[in-house]
Formats: C-alpha cells, structure tokens, sequence
C-alpha cells in the first residue's frame, strides 16, 4: 500500500510508541511493527484475521450520502427552527486586513448596505412562527460591526418584548469591542445579550491587522473596553463572554501573556478559523515574522478547546454503529439550526458562507425558507463530495456547506494532514494518560 493511496481507506499513522493501521471503511485500529507488516510480511493474512479487518488491499469505497429524505426535511421545518442572525450593518468602524468583507471596503464604487427596521421586524416574525416546538430561540446581531446599529439592536428587542410577550428569545452580538463602553455594555449586561469579542491577542498580535480606515492601531480601545467589562460585571463576563480569535502563524507562546487576567476567568470558548482573504493576506505579508509555536498545554483555555476536538475521535471509537453511509462534516441541516439574514433579507445557511453565491440562498424573510433551495444545495454538495467516498480522512473531515465551493486538491490535502495530525495526537496521549482518557469522555458537545 503506497503512502496516500486513498482507494484502499487506510492509513498507516506513527504515533511516538506505535505505529498503528487505520481502516476507514470499518473505523478500527490496530498495532503493527512496521508498516512493512503489511506490505511484505507473510503473515499479513495472519494479521488480517487477528484484529478482525478486512482485506485493507482490497480497493473499496465510502457511500457518500445525505440521511433525510425531502420529506423528513420538510417535516424539521415544522416549527423547529433554532435561530436568525441579523447582518445589520456592512458598516465597519475597522479595517480588519484579513476580513472578508476588504473587498467591498476597498471598492469605492460599492454601497455599503444598512439592514432597515422593517427587515429586521420580518426577520422576527419568520423566527417566532417557525420555531415554536423548538428547545431553542436564538436572535443573533452580525455585521460589519453591529454596535453601529445598536439602534436597531434596541428596536428589535423592544418588538420581541411588545409583539411577542410570551416567548423568550436568546440574545447574541459579535463585536470588536472599540465601540463597548459602559453605556452599551450597561444594556448588553441588561438584556442579557451574550457578546463574541473579536479580539486577536495582545498589542502586537491585535494591531497587526486590526486597524481602523485610517491604519491605526485598535488595541488600545478594545482591551480598556474588555478590561472595564470584566471589572463591572465579573459574573456575566464569566457566564456570557467568549472571544473568536484569529490565529496566524500558529500562535505566540506569549499570544495571551497580556491578557492573563482576563482569561483566569474560564472564558474557554476559542474559535480559530481562518478566511480565504485572511489566507491570502496573510501568505503575503507574513512570511518573515514567523514566532515560537504556541503550546496548547501551557494555556487552559486552548488545552481545553482542544481536547473538545478530540472528542470526536474518542466517539468514533468507541460506538458500535459504523456506517459506511457518510457525508464528511457531519449532516448539517441548512436553514434549521442556523440563518443567516442579509442586509436586504435574504436568508442564508449561516454568517460564514460567501453570501454572494446563489448556492447557499434558502430563502427570504417575506416567503420564508424554499424547500427546492434547500434541495438544491443537498444534492449539489452530495454531488461535490463525491470524491470523498475514496478519501481514508472522510470520517473527521470537518468540512461544512461553507467550504463545499472549496473542495479539490489543495483543500483536501490540507484536511487529510490535519485529520492525520490530530489522530496521531490522540493515539499518542490516549495510552498513556488514563486521567485525559476520562477527561474527553465526560466533555459534553451539546
């Protein structure tokens, strides 16, 4: 078996002890010497049988599939749907160099667009009727920098409480943190609006890129906000906080020094992501200012962020229902759990999609979700995906609606590394560390 031989669904990974195959097809694990077990040996028949595999040189195939028909689909609008996040504004009060909205900035022929109150109101409105057996009832406010809108924000809430009395929604906001002073953090801590502070690390690491139209430096402000925040209200800084971070480089080992005080309140919720306009940013101007590595151990919040991911690999071996039926990333159900409301009301699968492609339009405020778009883009990512049906990495691919645009050579190969990364980390901690075993176990995805 040729190293990256994908028809046959199986690797062999190296962890620091062992070496190990891996049989996609049938989610299991063994020990080998030597990847020459399985290449020369003799007893390679022996083998098979004695860890109970299959035929690992034998070509096969994933089947590529979506598990809900159109009906069971429909059936999950009924009343089930979870969530809207409102793009109030494309209005940025910073110039964010990796942003994906750059281009638009750039574009002085381009109007930037401003939600008006009557989309916002109908966007309302479609969420209250569609989500009435739902467990959960979220209004998120997105933007540009939605604080810009904190007029809106206000009249939206202001309409729940008056037209819809007897529901309770859930409330969250993403902002850079330049505009969060104490009149505005008074009325986030007063409605109990959860905040997502866009916040890349300590002075160098922040002003970096994040700057203002004028290329000036938004540390300053955005820390002294932060800071004031967590003085003023430190129980719901610790219950209602988190940060979306932008990594470049890897990290720091001193990413968060800075900021100690701020992170010893267990605000453990780390999202790090890059956009495709951050890739490219970053693959210019970046290449001479490459840092010491971070280590995730050293920091609670990262350690912890990445043993969540772990879990996955912890769940895969240890369920008794392998299905050779797939669809790498998971069966994410467009226009349910997330919907992304445009400036102009459309809706959209989420905030993270390129809202320019007419794929992941499902739907408007003023007719609701369309059933034939949400087909649409099930079939066509079914059809994108096909290739994965021959990939050894497809079971923890984490792949969403957002990359399926995205899928190919480079994409996939960077994936399948990354898979096989954290694999090896997984194989390597999982036998030595019984304490971390039951850690992972009793972490909670919900």
């Amino acid at each position: 078996m040729k190293e990256g031989e994908s028809m046959y669904l199986a690797k062999v990974i190296k962890s620091e002890n062992h070496s190990y195959v891996y049989d996609a097809l049938n989610n299991r694990l063994a020990t080998i010497n030597a990847e020459k077990d399985l290449l020369e040996d003799e007893r390679y028949a022996e083998f098979l049988h004695d860890n109970d595999f299959r035929d690992i040189k034998k070509p096969c195939e994933f089947e590529v599939k979506y598990p809900f028909s159109k009906e069971e689909l429909t059936e999950m609008f009924n009343g089930k749907i979870k969530s809207i996040t409102l793009a109030l504004t494309e209005q940025c009060n910073l110039r964010c160099k990796y942003c994906g909205y750059m281009p638009k900035y750039l574009d002085h022929d381009y109007h930037l667009k401003e939600m008006p109150k009557e989309i916002a109101f109908r966007a309302i409105d479609f969420l209250m009727k569609n989500s009435y057996e739902s467990d959960v009832c979220n209004i998120g406010f997105y933007g540009g920098e939605p604080l810009l809108r904190l007029d809106l924000i206000k009249e939206c809430i202001a309409y729940v409480k008056e037209r819809y009395p007897f529901r309770q929604p859930t409330y969250n906001i993403t902002t850079n943190a330049t505009l969060l002073d104490n009149k505005v953090a008074a009325f986030l801590v007063d409605n109990d609006i959860k905040i997502t502070l866009s916040l890349d690390g300590p002075e160098k690491e922040q002003n970096k890129y994040r700057v203002d139209g004028s290329n000036k430096a938004s540390y300053d402000k955005a820390y002294q906000n932060i800071q004031e925040l967590c003085r003023k209200y430190p129980k719901y800084f610790k219950e209602s906080v988190n940060y979306n971070v932008v990594l470049y480089n890897g990290a720091s080992k001193k990413l968060f020094e800075s900021l100690d005080n701020l992170w010893k309140l267990d605000v453990t919720l780390v999202d790090l992501f890059e956009t495709e306009y951050f890739r490219k940013v970053r693959d210019e101007s970046d290449g001479e200012d490459k840092e010491e590595q971070f280590d995730a151990e050293a920091y609670d919040f990262a350690y912890r962020n990445m043993l969540t991911n772990m879990k996955k690999y912890y769940n895969a071996f240890n369920t008794s229902e392998i299905s050779n039926a797939i669809l790498p990333g998971g069966f994410c159900i467009p226009g349910v759990r997330k919907n992304f409301v445009t400036t102009d009301g459309k809706i959209i699968v989420c905030e993270k999609v390129d809202e320019t492609q007419e794929l992941f339009e499902i739907g408007d405020v003023y007719t609701g979700i369309d059933m034939k778009k949400i087909e649409r883009l099930v079939n066509e990512t079914v059809k994108r995906l096909g290739k994965c049906k021959h990939c050894w990495a497809a079971r923890f691919c984490n792949i969403c609606f957002m990359d399926i645009l995205k899928v190919g050579n480079e994409y996939c190969e960077e994936s399948r590394k990354n898979v096989e990364n954290e694999l090896e980390y997984y194989l390597n901690r999982i036998c030595t560390d019984r304490d971390l075993v039951n850690y992972i176990s009793n972490i909670s995805l919900v």
